[in-house]
């Protein structure tokens, strides 16, 4: 079952240039990304099938039936982690001993093997697509809070935000004009990723940002404040079942900006999703409402009257 608010329920006058041009950021960027996991596949997997000496061969056997059982999964658990060595050692710490050797000299045995040959493979490889994107919330960087937006995880993440982002950004664009619709979504990402950061301040597994959420977030929080009467035309998919509907765009925000509330406050669950950066956006949109465009607020409004009458 999917439900997607695609469109709001006015015409738009003109042609939202900016949305457009972020949506299709978004879209060449995770082009960009998917093209070289492929590469890093295919080179991980050559690799792995030419790895034959004899000391590789022990170390492999002493990590059966663990996480990274086989010579591709090690290699990408290293190559996606912040810290390579750590993860060595680590890795090192699970084996299985080598027979005749101290358990401090089988462990040493093991990560030394495993480090030299993630060392050969690592010449081979292209950087992590992710991590010149991604924001470190250690890091206060504020490049990579804005070029984190872009990047994103799967297909679904990427999918979700620009629907999300489109139907309502876009007339957002409009009313406000191209100059401060792009201030309000630079200030947005620098808001949410500073706000996660805080959030998580002193925990070491905290784990590197991407998607456009917390900005997609922004967008409907503003919107509600600018226009919550008006409906936003959704499309509901359930099997082989389609419909669409209008739904008030404060009855649309409440539920997405509350259920992540109650994530984040009450249920706390296990999961990637920043909730941080949906909740900080949603609150920082809305007060940017608030705080700036109250005169706006009126003007929307009578416009909205004249387009209906």
């Amino acid at each position: 079952m999917f439900f997607f608010p695609y469109r709001v329920n006015l015409p738009l006058g003109r042609i939202p240039f900016l949305t457009i041009l972020i949506v299709s950021l978004c879209i060449l960027v995770y082009i960009k990304q998917q093209s070289t996991y492929n590469k890093i596949e295919t080179v991980v997997e050559e690799f792995c099938s030419q790895q034959q000496d004899r000391d590789f061969r022990i170390t492999m056997d002493k990590l059966k039936n663990s996480p990274v059982s086989d010579c591709e999964s090690l290699m990408y658990s290293i190559y996606t982690a912040d810290e390579s060595d750590e993860v060595i050692q680590y890795i090192a710490s699970i084996a299985r001993q080598v027979g005749g050797f101290s358990q401090q000299h089988s462990r040493d045995y093991i990560s030394d093997t495993i480090t030299d040959k993630y060392n050969e493979l690592s010449n081979q490889l292209p950087l992590n697509p992710d991590r010149n994107l991604a924001y470190q919330p250690d890091s206060y960087n504020v490049l990579t809070m804005i070029s984190s937006q872009l990047a994103h995880a799967d297909l679904g993440h990427l999918i979700g935000n620009l629907l999300f982002f489109f139907a309502f950004a876009a007339s957002i664009e409009i009313v406000l004009g191209s100059t401060i619709f792009i201030l309000i979504a630079l200030s947005l990402s620098v808001i949410t990723s500073l706000a996660y950061s805080l959030s998580i301040m002193g925990d070491p597994a905290a784990l590197p940002a991407i998607g456009l959420s917390g900005v997609v977030m922004g967008m409907i929080g503003l919107f509600n404040y600018l226009m919550p009467a008006t409906s936003i035309r959704c499309l509901f998919i359930f099997i082989i079942y389609f419909r669409t509907f209008l739904i008030p765009a404060w009855l649309l925000a409440s539920w997405y900006i509350g259920w992540d509330m109650y994530e984040l406050f009450i249920s706390k669950p296990e999961t990637n999703v920043n909730l941080v950066a949906h909740v900080s956006g949603a609150v920082a949109g809305y007060l940017s409402g608030f705080l700036f465009f109250k005169y706006k607020k009126l003007q929307i409004k009578q416009q909205i009257h004249k387009i209906r009458h």
